[in-house]
């Protein structure tokens, strides 16, 4: 399959799906990350534009960038045309992207963009990060075999390993008990949890073993 992520900001997708794309890429399905800012409000931007290649290249991912300013991303026409821009390009079997309930605005608006752009994809689910609410995930994937991958794709964005806003907890910690958590729900030690707009599941019908 042909898979792309949508995030608003760098690391989102890797908190959010690290684990998940991880398992993709080494089945072999085509990966392509969508950024839509640089990241300018968390660091420098050059840093976390390097630190995102680093993370595309671990995965195997093709990255793109929407170019638009972190903190300030607004719900408009020229942000569903970038983004049904590179759908129309890829060409993706299922699309990943931020839940819309969240408290950041970039979040949201983002997740509302990405529904409008890729209302004719047969699969688009929602993650989550750490700022999302109301998620009530109801599809998991096992990420207990790769967490420790997931761990090295979040590290790459070592410029943000401590922003937190909790004293004392990094995104690692963070991103380790929140899989913990959703595999508890799901009866596993580790899971990504899901939100799906759609989800066709003839596609894992048709996956050989």
């Amino acid at each position: 399959m042909k898979i792309l992520g949508i995030g608003a900001h760098p690391d989102d997708l890797e908190f959010g799906c690290g684990g998940t794309f991880y398992k993709l890429s080494q089945k072999g399905h085509k990966l392509s990350l969508l950024v839509l800012t640089h990241g300018a409000a968390g660091g420098d931007p050059r840093l976390r534009l390097a630190e995102q290649a680093r993370s595309a290249a671990l995965l195997k991912a093709r990255l793109y960038w929407g170019g638009f300013e972190d903190t300030g991303v607004a719900l408009t026409r020229e942000l569903i045309r970038a983004v049904e821009k590179r759908i129309e390009e890829i060409k993706p079997d299922m699309v990943f992207v931020n839940h819309v309930h969240d408290t950041h605005q970039d979040h949201r608006n983002v997740s509302r963009a990405v529904e409008t752009a890729a209302r004719y994809i047969k699969n688009l689910l929602f993650f989550e990060v750490p700022t999302t609410i109301e998620f009530e995930p109801g599809i998991f994937v096992d990420i207990g075999p790769v967490i420790n991958k997931k761990v090295a794709l979040l590290k790459c964005h070592r410029s943000q390993v401590y922003k937190t806003r909790v004293k004392n907890l990094s995104i690692i910690e963070s991103a380790k008990a929140a899989a913990m958590f959703r595999g508890y729900q799901d009866r596993v030690k580790y899971a990504e949890g899901f939100v799906a707009r759609r989800l066709l599941l003839d596609y894992l019908l048709d996956c050989k073993k």
